[in-house]
């Protein structure tokens, strides 16, 4: 992070720790010759929009399953947790027939869709663990009360699920936030491209302009941090929940 702040000369002859002068000369080429600020708004279009997509999937389909047993539920459970198991390399060949098939293949929606399905087995694995947990008292007493399920769920379940939420959205978010692969495969336009496609192109587009490159990379790096620092204390209660029990 500091040598991104240093002048190429100093970088290049190794001399100092602080950056000196200081400079800003590398953001400024980050911003204005390889346009990152449009990079970082697809990435944060796709980790926002598939963490979302796959806490709501995962949130509907991980409480009846947690609250419920009726015919073929324990099925419907170990097929969405093995999914979890799936190596990831074995859904590319698959992924990319289907994206083009469906008419999403190197689209913005079609890769927020992607990632929302590719988030979906851990989001659910964690919520239903974690609402399986929970006392259900509250829930039958808002039943007797007439209550209906989506009410229930709004007003009780998702205000009680907030530490396992939080937790699934960051490490969701932060997956997707540096994922390379899949955004490798399923878009060819620099329009749709993540910025850890555009970090990778740093080398051909700024040729020797190795302190844009780490400006770049420190760009990056900083948007996990602080949406981890954000959403700490939820995360840790949620990494801890049942601990103590």
């Amino acid at each position: 992070m500091l040598s991104s702040f240093k002048t190429a000369d100093q970088f290049n002859s190794g001399s100092g720790f602080w950056p000196s002068p200081f400079t800003l000369s590398g953001y400024l080429d980050a911003f204005t010759q390889v346009r990152l600020h449009e990079y970082v708004a697809n990435t944060l279009l796709y980790a926002v929009g598939g963490t979302a997509g796959a806490l709501t999937i995962a949130l509907l389909a991980a409480y009846p399953l947690a609250r419920y047993r009726f015919r073929g539920s324990g099925s419907i459970t170990a097929a969405f947790s093995l999914a979890l198991a799936v190596p990831l390399v074995g859904l590319a060949t698959p992924e990319f027939f289907i994206m083009r098939e469906l008419g999403l293949f190197n689209s913005r929606p079609g890769m927020v869709i992607f990632y929302a399905a590719l988030m979906f087995p851990l989001s659910f694995v964690v919520l239903r663990s974690f609402l399986a947990g929970l006392p259900p008292e509250l829930e039958e007493a808002a039943h007797i009360d007439g209550a209906g399920y989506f009410a229930i769920l709004r007003t009780i379940v998702l205000p009680l699920s907030r530490p396992a939420l939080a937790t699934v959205a960051v490490v969701s978010f932060v997956l997707i936030w540096n994922e390379f692969f899949f955004a490798n495969l399923l878009t060819v336009s620099q329009r749709n491209q993540n910025v850890q496609l555009a970090l990778a192109g740093f080398k051909s587009q700024f040729g020797s302009n190795v302190t844009g490159s780490l400006a770049g990379a420190t760009l990056v790096m900083i948007v996990p941090v602080v949406l981890f620092l954000i959403l700490q204390r939820q995360v840790i209660a949620g990494l801890t929940a049942g601990a103590t029990k």
